[in-house]
């Protein structure tokens, strides 16, 4: 009898202990998720004043770097709110502003976001350089769809008038994203993002325990 209330005991404290491991966990997480929305946040303020004196350089703008980096650190739906939103902040700040092309801007570059979430965890260089020239390419035929119905629908004139532009805006954003490795990496490495997995699997362990269930197993 006394066994029985030893081991109940216990096992009381056990579950307690891995309540609070929990509550750890959970509070841990929430930290990481916090300093997550710090970031995009920051990139969509860099992204949108570096804008500004950038319009020195015709068609080199730094949308595109914290777009992708944003969908490599955080998914494609982050990714593609900071391409979006950067864009149509930034338009405040820059010769043009607003208009009826906005629509077609807002959809390029929330494009490029959701392309940077397809980046794989250990993606290098060539990955980066890679993916931010097929994202310029392709924003550049949104962009020229947009312009295309300023000029009488033509799209073909729209695309031979936008080659040279388009080449230095290509050209530009590919040499950037050489610098996405790096930067993700410190990001990485201040933010301790990588423990957010950690933080989800040993949750949903915990969780499993308390319900009694086995835990099961993510493929990596």
């Amino acid at each position: 009898m006394l066994k029985k209330k030893k081991k109940k005991e216990e096992k009381e404290e056990l579950k307690s202990e891995q309540k609070m491991a929990l509550h750890a966990l959970q509070k841990q997480k929430q930290i990481l998720e916090l300093k997550e929305w710090l970031f995009i946040l920051g990139f969509i303020g860099a992204g949108s004043l570096l804008r500004v004196p950038m319009q020195a350089f015709p068609n080199v703008e730094p949308l595109t770097f914290f777009a992708l980096l944003t969908g490599w650190l955080f998914g494609w739906k982050k990714g593609a709110m900071v391409g979006a939103s950067s864009l149509y902040i930034s338009n405040f700040l820059v010769f043009g502003g607003q208009g009826p092309w906005v629509i077609f801007q807002v959809i390029g570059y929330g494009l490029v976001g959701f392309l940077g979430g397809f980046l794989r965890k250990k993606s290098g260089i060539f990955s980066a350089m890679g993916l931010a020239f097929l994202a310029t390419v392709m924003l550049q035929i949104i962009l020229n769809i947009g312009w295309s119905f300023f000029i009488g629908f033509n799209f073909i004139a729209a695309m031979f008038t936008a080659i040279p532009f388009a080449l230095i805006h290509i050209v530009s954003n590919t040499i950037f994203a050489a610098a996405l490795p790096k930067a993700k990496k410190v990001i990485d490495k201040i933010g301790k993002f990588d423990e957010k997995k950690l933080c989800n699997d040993l949750m949903a362990k915990l969780n499993c325990k308390l319900a009694g269930r086995m835990p099961k197993k993510h493929p990596t």
